[in-house]
């Protein structure tokens, strides 16, 4: 049996990647939390300064600008802008005020040269998705892919005093052809591919023309892995690479020390080494450390300091790099998951995007902290980078939280409407019958080598993930699908073995059969890197959760030497949508083609629940990560209730909302006393009875409802921290729901307020969702008025204005749709005919069924909604009996007879009955085919 081994380290920079410092060790030192994602903070530096380049750019998004207009001009009349920027910030908002666009952005500023510094770099945190730069004139070069930090050395062409002229051309044009600049990873993907330069530029300038490598593919010139462990002692290699630029060779001394957090030496070690101008040379030493104090995750992130120093023969200090540095072991098992230090340890956390709303991918290090703080309020233990490489200060972030991280190359397929971009093939074919491009293939090789290089010093990364979602298949292909993935992945698996010895590579795959057939319209890549995992949405995309312990046992029986993890799962929750009860209808996961798809947050709650109960017995995963921690932007979607956003995450866009399944994971994640009251945006009430649920890790839950005790549960009592106080009666008018949380001596309490305004029952059968406002669905809301914190629950109203709830109250048969809204375009689309109330018509409940309706005793009307949901049907092959406690009230009922034989015409049908013991009893009992009804209306008399 193969059990992975990853060897750990830390080195944290604070001066990406590379802090400096000369004398006395430094204090450790945070950036700026109002500054840009990556640019440093004040630091005891001295022998390199770094020069911001942040403000007062010039900009223009021009895709008709050449570049020889654009080294010509002087940029008069183009926009004034300061880093970071994107030209798409504001189609990361909804409504589509502003278009999502993807070409040529130009940057242009002028600045002066420092008048320090042997050797000068420009460095760019990154540019989206290619750049090509010139100073004064001169072409430095390009830069392909939108996410790795790059540099020029720039010390020949700046002049020596007065201005220099910098300019950008930053590319995001979606390509068309193999030769595009484009055309390398991402294609595309569910998400906005930002463009612009939305990270920091700066001036990096070395004391001396021999420094510590500058001009190693972004990387801080100075790498460091744990080779070897025990409770006595631990081994750290360290790797130096020097550049000498100077005009004579010459003999210097490379000195390595490591510090413990008292500043107290552990271990230390010299070489000398001979440079020849103009040459590169590396070194490399063991640092034996004696009873090692570990980096052990968020229980114990401790860090060393590790000092890499360059100094002449006689003793000078010409440079130096200064890095956090923490000390830890990762092991992957295929049977028992992931163990760190030797421990084993859940992983459970969330996948993120580097994405803040109304900045889209121009984060600042304080909208950094805001996410990762969420992050740790929730608490997770690990967290996923998707779906490409992060900016310097979150992976700093996350060594010092102690968070585990799974870094991402960004190769994945991009998706348009309904036809994929299949790798490495720019022009959207279906079928492709060709291998990956070489542009594409030299890129997705460049951009790995750069992530590890840059993020190899981070204790946090565990896994490079190589590629996401790339073996999903177009439907409409004809098989056996041609396989230009294999030999691309097992190029990236060998080069990132070749970076990277210590840690795993890892593959997100997407596919909802349990085992596709290998060589048909799926290409399998499993065995080619060390771990894997599937991107799974039971009860969302693919079907029952009970298919998820099949799908993954398959996927282990075909490769049982690989470990297996969860990379993304969830469901989509608006925060206006809402709904009675989770398995009143099917869910609507997307819908491009019609103009709402409602999402309730009460099923998101409950696809949590029931896929984390099934992940808790499932022990052999190494990780499992909620999709997603936030919403988040994307050209693809029209679902929930904001356009243009994947409604999937457990925060709001604007993370102003925690939304209720972010609960159930901190009741079960975090060791804060948690008590809250789920359904809470529901507060138009439909019904008079509700289940009440409270996520508690509380030892005790009592509940009242305006002031009245209606019950306490034991935590024993609430799988998985979720208390249900069932059948809660509520009051006409307001109702103030308490609960209090109990552990010792410490409490919690809280409280939504619910109205209930309708002594009527309206059931909207077979329906999710309680529905829509003033009779009609609503057109997509503003974010911002989505995300207030007291959002009026949705209500389903007739043209009467009679308020309907969802399905409820049933017993067997299965909720529908008239026109589906999964996965698949509806084949039939005929409206709905002679109702005025089509929107009460969209669903119906089929099969054998029956409804138990909690009434008070007395005489009432029951008016049932029928039509014909089913075109091939005949007058004759629908036939069933309604039965009203006890007595046959339609006997022997034809839907399509009594619509005179119309495909989907509504009819109404009324009768009176008798309750008594509180309850109306419905029964649906077909004699031939299916029972349906569309809704239920009950008066009392």
């Amino acid at each position: 049996m193969k059990r992975v081994w990853i060897a750990g380290f830390l080195l944290l920079s604070t001066l990406n990647g590379m802090a400096l410092a000369q004398g006395a060790p430094p204090a450790a030192t945070d950036p700026s939390t109002t500054g840009t994602v990556g640019q440093p903070g004040a630091i005891a530096a001295q022998l390199r300064t770094t020069t911001p380049l942040m403000q007062g750019w010039k900009f223009t998004f021009d895709n008709n600008l050449s570049d020889d207009d654009a080294l010509a001009s002087r940029a008069t009349n183009w926009e004034t802008v300061n880093l970071p920027h994107t030209w798409n910030a504001d189609a990361a908002t909804t409504g589509n005020t502003s278009p999502y666009k993807r070409g040529l952005g130009w940057y242009r500023l002028e600045f002066d040269t420092p008048a320090k510094g042997a050797r000068k770099w420009l460095e760019f945190g990154a540019a989206s998705l290619v750049a090509d730069v010139w100073l004064n004139g001169h072409k430095l070069g390009q830069h392909k892919g939108g996410f790795t930090l790059f540099r020029f050395d720039v010390t020949d062409t700046l002049v020596p005093n007065g201005k220099n002229v910098l300019l950008v051309k930053v590319d995001n044009t979606a390509p068309t052809a193999a030769d595009d600049p484009t055309d390398i990873p991402p294609l595309g993907g569910d998400f906005i591919l930002y463009g612009g330069l939305y990270r920091h530029v700066s001036l990096v300038s070395t004391a001396d023309a021999v420094h510590f490598e500058l001009g190693d593919m972004g990387g801080p010139g100075v790498y460091a892995a744990t080779t070897a462990i025990s409770r006595d002692s631990a081994t750290v290699n360290v790797r130096a690479k020097l550049k000498s630029d100077a005009q004579a060779g010459a003999d210097y001394l490379v000195r390595l020390s490591l510090l413990d957090a008292d500043s107290h030496v552990a271990q230390s070690a010299e070489e000398s080494v001979s440079l020849d101008a103009g040459g590169r040379v590396a070194v490399s030493h063991d640092l034996q450390v004696s009873r090692p104090h570990l980096w052990h995750g968020i229980e114990d992130p401790y860090q060393y300091k590790l000092f890499a120093e360059l100094l002449t023969q006689d003793g000078k200090a010409i440079d130096k790099v200064v890095q956090d540095f923490g000390i830890r072991e990762m092991r992957f098992d295929p049977e028992k998951g992931f163990f760190l230090n030797g421990k084993h340890a859940a992983l459970h956390g969330v996948a993120t995007h580097q994405e803040t709303y109304r900045k889209g991918w121009a984060e600042t290090t304080s909208d950094v902290d805001e996410k990762l703080a969420l992050v740790k309020e929730i608490g997770a233990n690990t967290i996923r980078l998707a779906h490409y490489p992060y900016d310097q200060y979150m992976l700093e972030k996350l060594d010092r939280m102690g968070l585990i991280a799974w870094a991402e190359l960004p190769v994945g397929i991009g998706v348009t409407t309904d036809v994929p971009v299949i790798i490495g093939q720019a022009g959207r074919s279906v079928c492709p019958h060709s291998e990956a491009s070489r542009s594409f293939r030299a890129s997705a090789r460049q951009q790995l080598q750069e992530m590890i290089r840059q993020q190899f010093n981070h204790a946090a990364v565990a896994i490079w993930a190589l590629g996401n979602e790339t073996t999903y298949m177009h439907k409409d292909c004809a098989g056996p699908w041609p396989d230009n993935l294999t030999p691309v992945f097992r190029e990236l698996q060998a080069a990132a073995k070749a970076e990277d010895p210590y840690r795993v590579t890892a593959y997100a795959d997407n596919v909802t059969q349990a085992l596709p057939p290998v060589n048909g319209n799926y290409i399998d890549l499993g065995g080619i890197t060390d771990v894997w995992a599937r991107n799974q949405y039971p009860l969302w995309y693919s079907g029952p959760v009970a298919r998820l312990t099949t799908i993954l046992d398959a996927v282990r029986g075909r490769y049982p030497d690989q470990p297996v993890g969860i990379s993304e799962y969830g469901a989509g929750a608006a925060l206006t949508h809402h709904t009675d009860n989770v398995l009143g209808g099917p869910p609507e996961v997307r819908n491009p083609g019609l103009p709402v798809v409602y999402q309730p947050e009460e099923y998101a709650s409950f696809v949590h629940e029931q896929v984390y109960a099934k992940i808790l017995s499932t022990d052999y995963l190494f990780a499992t990560y909620v999709w997603n921690m936030f919403d988040f932007a994307t050209g693809l979607r029209n679902e929930g209730d904001v356009q243009d956003v994947n409604t999937k995450g457990l925060v709001s866009f604007d993370r102003k909302t925690r939304k209720d399944p972010f609960y159930f994971y901190k009741a079960n994640w975090s060791s804060d006393l948690v008590t809250y009251i789920t359904s809470r945006r529901y507060t138009n009430r439909a019904y008079p009875i509700a289940d009440v649920r409270v996520y508690s890790n509380a030892d005790r839950v009592e509940l009242s409802v305006n002031d009245r005790p209606v019950g306490a549960m034991k935590q024993e009592q609430c799988l998985l921290k979720t208390c249900v106080f069932k059948n809660v009666r509520l009051a006409q008018g307001a109702n103030k729901v308490v609960a209090v949380g109990q552990r010792g001596d410490d409490s919690i309490k809280d409280s939504v307020d619910w109205s209930l305004n309708t002594k009527n029952i309206n059931i909207a059968a077979g329906q999710l969702e309680t529905g829509f406002m003033s009779g009609e669905h609503p057109d997509k809301l503003a974010l911002d008025d989505a995300t207030a914190p007291d959002v009026t629950g949705s209500t389903s109203a007739s043209s009467s204005g009679e308020l309907f709830g969802s399905d409820n109250f049933f017993i067997g048969g299965e909720g529908d749709w008239l026109v589906s809204k999964g996965l698949d375009a509806p084949l039939d689309t005929t409206a709905v005919q002679g109702t005025d109330d089509p929107q009460l018509f969209k669903n119906f409940r089929r099969g054998t069924f029956s409804y138990f309706v909690p009434l008070d005793d007395g005489d009432y009307t029951v008016t049932l909604g029928f039509l014909e949901p089913d075109k091939a049907k005949k007058i004759g092959e629908r036939v069933f009996d309604v039965v009203a406690n006890g007595e046959i009230e339609l006997e022997n009922f034809d839907v399509l007879k009594a619509a005179k034989g119309k495909y989907r015409t509504a009819i109404d049908e009324s009768f009176s009955t008798k309750v008594a013991d509180g309850y109306l009893k419905l029964d649906f009992t077909p004699s031939l085919g299916e029972a349906v009804v569309s809704n239920i209306r009950i008066r009392k008399r």
